[in-house]
């Protein structure tokens, strides 16, 4: 003769197997709609090309990406220094 215990365990497995299966929606949107790996080596090439060659602009990416860093003064300097190393200017400062 079953016990209570073994019928609540069974009516558990039962009802815990009849609901839905939660599936992991994984979707991240940035800024509108997700570019394709094409499209964003574009807007990459066109912030470059931006960085390279307006100073106004590359001032104002200079000043929102390293004035934040105020926890370390090297690391600060070393954030405006790598916009020289690795987006050199192609104008006449």
């Amino acid at each position: 003769m079953p016990t209570t215990m073994t019928l609540l365990a069974a009516t558990a497995v039962v009802v815990l197997g009849s609901l839905p299966v939660a599936q992991a929606q994984v979707a991240f949107h940035y800024n509108g709609p997700v570019e394709t790996p094409a499209q964003n080596v574009v807007r990459s090439a066109h912030y470059d090309w931006l960085l390279e060659h307006r100073p106004r602009f590359r001032a104002y990416r200079m000043q929102k990406e390293c004035n934040p860093i105020h926890f370390t003064l090297n690391l600060r300097q070393g954030c405006f220094q790598s916009f020289d190393q690795y987006e050199p200017v192609a104008y006449n400062r």
